[in-house]
This record gives C-alpha cells, sequence and structure tokens, in this order.
C-alpha cells in the first residue's frame, strides 16, 4: 500500500532561478524518466512548518530520485520527491547543498501551477506527499565505524587543535580537518598536511615529536572514554542480525584499538561481524575499493546485494566502485553535497534512521 501524507503551506513568491535550469535537456529527460513529465520551467514555492520540511526532507533523500548532472555539469544533483497538487502529479525539487531553504517547498509540475490553480501570493495550498518505495532489503551490510557507528570524528578534530595548540600552530579549521578525513587521509597523514610548508625539516621533526607526545598524553588521561556509539547502535545490531542479515566492517583505523573499544562498551564485535576489516589488512585504503571487495569475500556476498553505509565521501568513492549500494550518513566527516557529489544512492541524518528504509517483503536481486 502507498503511503501519503497532507501537507499545508502558504503560496509565496520564488527568485525565478529555476527557469533556465528546467531547461536543460538532461533534467527534462530526467524528470521525464523519474516523475513521468517533462516539467515547466518554473517552481512553485510553498512556505511549510519547518518540521514538516525537515520530514521531507530527509524522506527526499534518503528514498527520494536522484536528478543526476551528467559529467561535466557544474551544478548540484537534487533529489525528488513526488506530490499532488490539485489532482496533477508533480514533484518537490531538493537542491543537494547544505545551506538550502529550512521551510520552503520547490515544486515542480507539468503545467505552471500558479496559473493553473489560480493561486497568489499567501493563498493556502494543501498537497499530498507520497511516499517513493523503500529499497529491497539486503542480504549484506557494511559499515564504516568512525563517524557511522561511532560518535569520534568532533574528538578527532579536538586531538588535531591540542597537537597545534602545543606546537605552536595555528588551529585547524573544523571544515580542512573533515575534508582531510573524508578523503581517506590517516592521522599521521592530515599532520603532514597541517605542518606549515615553509618551515625546515629540523622544525617539522620536532613538531611531529610534539604531537606524537601529545598524542600519548591524551590517550593515557583517557580521552578515549569520550568516545561513545551513536544512540541505538547496539539496537540496530542486534534487529539486524535478528533479520540474518550478514554484516562486516571496513574502517581505516587499526584493528586493535577498535576492537578494544567495542569489548570496553559492552559489545563483542564477534557476535555481529563476520569479517573485520582494518586498516592495516590491506595495501591499499578507501577510497580504493581494495577493502571492501576483501570483505566481501569474506562475507560471500556478491556486491550488488550488500550496502556500505558510511560518513565521508571516500566511503562513497569506494562503496560505489566496488559495485555497491551506498548509504551516506551526516554524522561524520561528509555533507550533503560532498556525499552527493561521490554518489551515494541514500543519505541518512544518522544510523538509526537505517531501518525505516528497508523494505523488508523484497531483497536485493
Amino acid at each position: 500500500m502507498t503511503e501519503e501524507k497532507q501537507i499545508e503551506g502558504k503560496i509565496i513568491s520564488g527568485k525565478g532561478e529555476a527557469y533556465v535550469f528546467l531547461q536543460l535537456d538532461w533534467v527534462k529527460e530526467q524528470f521525464l524518466e523519474k516523475s513521468g513529465f517533462i516539467p515547466f520551467p518554473g517552481t512553485l514555492n510553498l512556505k511549510v512548518e519547518a518540521g514538516d520540511f525537515d520530514f521531507l526532507r530527509r524522506l527526499a533523500f534518503s528514498r527520494g530520485g536522484r536528478l543526476i548532472p551528467p559529467p561535466g555539469e557544474e551544478l548540484c544533483e537534487g533529489r525528488l520527491l513526488p506530490v499532488r497538487v490539485g489532482g496533477i502529479m508533480a514533484a518537490a525539487v531538493f537542491p543537494m547543498v547544505d545551506d538550502y531553504y529550512s521551510d520552503i517547498l520547490e515544486l515542480v509540475a507539468p503545467v505552471k501551477l500558479r496559473q493553473h490553480l489560480g493561486l497568489r501570493d499567501n493563498n493556502p495550498l494543501q498537497l499530498t506527499v507520497v511516499f517513493p518505495p523503500k529499497f529491497p532489503f539486503p542480504q549484506g551490510i557494511i559499515f564504516d565505524l568512525d563517524g557511522t557507528l561511532i560518535d569520534s570524528v568532533g574528538h578527532y578534530y579536538d586531538i588535531f587543535c591540542v597537537g597545534c595548540r602545543e606546537a605552536g600552530l595555528p588551529l585547524p579549521q573544523r571544515e580542512e580537518v573533515l575534508d582531510y578525513m573524508g578523503k581517506g587521509f590517516g592521522y599521521w597523514e592530515i599532520w603532514e598536511k597541517l605542518l606549515p610548508a615553509g618551515n625546515s625539516e629540523t622544525q617539522k621533526e620536532e613538531q611531529r615529536k610534539i604531537f606524537a607526545d601529545t598524542l600519548k598524553e591524551i590517550w593515557r588521561s583517557g580521552y578515549d572514554q569520550k568516545i561513545s556509539f551513536f544512540p541505538g547502535v547496539a539496537g540496530l545490531l542486534s534487529r539486524l542480525q535478528e533479520s540474518r542479515v550478514k554484516m562486516g566492517v571496513v574502517t581505516s583505523s587499526s584493528y586493535a584499538n577498535k576492537i578494544k573499544f567495542f569489548k570496553e562498551k559492552g559489545l563483542n564485535p564477534d557476535q555481529f561481524f563476520s569479517s573485520i576489516i582494518a586498516r592495516e589488512h590491506t595495501k591499499k585504503h578507501k577510497p580504493d575499493p581494495e577493502p571492501l571487495l576483501l570483505c566481501l569475500q569474506q562475507l560471500q556476498i556478491a556486491a550488488e546485494k550488500c550496502l556500505y553505509v558510511g560518513d565521508s565521501p571516500c566511503d562513497i568513492i569506494a562503496g560505489k566502485s566496488a559495485g555497491m549500494v551506498t548509504v551516506g550518513v551526516l554524522t561524520g566527516a561528509g555533507t550533503r553535497s560532498s556525499l552527493s557529489r561521490a554518489g551515494a544512492d541514500h543519505i541518512l541524518d544518522c544510523i538509526d534512521e537505517l531501518p525505516d528504509v528497508f523494505d523488508r517483503e523484497k531483497e536485493f536481486r
């Protein structure tokens, strides 16, 4: 049975910026393929409650149709959510950017909705949101750890700040460090990037030593106790295990550190995961697909029947390169735009939303 939801809002004027975009050939072709119509070159803007907007945004990012720019096109990807307005099939469009509206829906239809329905600014309007199908239930799921199951990315940034302060270096921008993490760089690779290019090798060596000593002191003082699983992780793993989903882990961290973390938090990783691939287990690392391919081999699951869930662009790139369906979560190094550019099939706000997008009656073929 198709799920639907009624949303009410108020008509407002837009900026008229969609006119050129909606006339692009690739946009019209993908609208026809995914929404069943060629769009009129303009949007109807509907101001709605912020809670309604947030719900629809999450639904679009997790299950909406993808409006994918062709190679070389600088425009961002969009997500389409099917709606009905005055008996007309239309779509709400959500650009995959990080500074979009928080309460304004942009509606696209095969006709000029404002004229067709006789609407003016401040007129009330009710629309029906048609929920897209859930995606098939996977035979297997491979998880990244830091930023995906484990709430640690913010703490790692704090460590770099402490290291820079002790070494007399400027504090790094959070976005800069997260960008390096998102590309798959390890601790020392990021630290090398933070060292000033003009310093002599002697200065750099001294700063490396200070960072190494600082890092040891931070962990010796129990800093790792600040790191924890995201809410709902234990329950999620148990539910998936009960559903007989094969699970694995591919992480860029060391095996010993992560096994120790699981056990300190009262979870036995061997109970849930049939394969754990850490940094030392492969020569190449994410975004290369080698660690994921090794994990798939150990799980004995075909790539197309398995999801890879991660928080950073390098996770998504690795998963796509391995031939897997990819799910990005917004709790680590990635953003909506960066995960989208990397090719994420589905984007969730957090890991505990994962079970809500599965169709338990259908499996990946």
